[in-house]
């Protein structure tokens, strides 16, 4: 489940969320052919939630796995293509179940591409092998949590619905013999114990005062572990969106700084998740939310969005 990175100069694109337009746009911006290939031999790196509330899920996939298949290109697995090989309906993947779903109670249906069986089949496929990270000496990639422990761990396992299935059964065994904890304890403990969990979506911690998301209240709340990234090599990752509000400030707190191309903690940490789940909320509302497709050139250090804006990496050490 820890995979050699390729060498090549690489292009990482960030949380893609089903919406094709905006990726074919960046992958134009950047130089790339059908396939996945680039003129000068460039590499892509598919950070993970190919998937989920946007139009077109399926051709997202399509995609990416000829790219892949093509030797193009790599991709780690997020969140999402988890919950798809652990086959739980969220909100928003209706989709690949066939449902069409109204994402938003105060708007109308968004139109999603529905995924047939033998499109659930070819996903299931796809996602199956993902790695949960991907390294070389100079570079980390991984969709959410960069933590040593968990990958020791993930390096000695086959896939990740295997690794993700027998640490919720350990830990459900491990609970039920203490019997005293509560249900937001016990979520966290399935969260932070878990290496499929921790490397995809996080590491949490009880929130101070439970909070609403995608109409279910939560007390779980995730938590800045790459502030405590002691590393020197540059380590990559999505699932956390770096929305800016109108007065300048970051929408998430987890970010100390609202700037789009600013490295986090020590300055080798790197968040290119620039909120695509919500771009179907711009659709909805007809207004823009900041939601952008970002894509980091390395060893450029170079940022590209999907509106072909270029920012350079400000690796600078952030005060927390």
């Amino acid at each position: 489940m820890i995979q050699p990175l390729a060498p090549n100069a690489l292009d990482i694109v960030g949380d893609v969320h089903g919406e094709i337009d905006a990726l074919r746009n960046v992958l134009t911006h950047l130089g790339y052919g059908e396939d996945g290939v680039h003129p000068d031999g460039r590499h892509l790196v598919f950070l993970g939630d190919l998937i989920d509330r946007g139009p077109d899920s399926p051709a997202v996939i399509e995609l990416v796995a000829r790219c892949v298949e093509a030797g193009n290109a790599q991709c780690v697995m997020g969140n999402h293509e988890l919950n798809i090989l652990r086959n739980e309906r969220k909100h928003g993947n209706g989709w690949f179940f066939g449902e069409s779903e109204a994402l938003s109670k105060s708007g109308p249906i968004t139109p999603q591409k529905l995924a047939d069986e033998d499109t659930r089949e070819t996903i299931r496929r796809f996602c199956r092998p993902l790695p949960l990270a991907l390294e070389r000496d100079d570079l980390r990639i991984v969709h959410a949590c960069w933590q040593e422990d968990m990958l020791a761990i993930a390096g000695k396992s086959s896939d990740a619905l295997t690794l993700y299935r027998s640490y919720r059964d350990a830990i459900d065994s491990r609970l039920s013999q203490i019997g005293t904890v509560d249900k937001v304890e016990r979520n966290l403990h399935h969260q932070n114990e878990n290496p499929a969990k921790v490397l995809t979506s996080g590491i949490e911690r009880r929130a101070n005062r439970p909070f609403e998301t995608n109409g279910k209240l939560r007390s779980e709340a995730r938590w800045p572990w790459w502030n405590g990234y002691a590393d020197t090599v540059l380590c990559v990752f999505g699932h956390y969106e770096r929305l800016p509000t109108l007065d300048g400030k970051p929408a998430d707190p987890l970010f100390c700084d609202c700037r789009l191309n600013a490295a986090l903690g020590n300055g080798y940490a790197m968040c290119i998740d620039y909120g695509m789940a919500h771009r179907w909320e711009e659709r909805l509302e007809g207004q823009s939310r900041g939601t952008r497709l970002g894509v980091l050139r390395f060893p450029e250090r170079e940022i590209v969005f999907d509106d072909g804006e270029r920012l350079p990496l400000d690796m600078k050490e952030n005060i927390k």
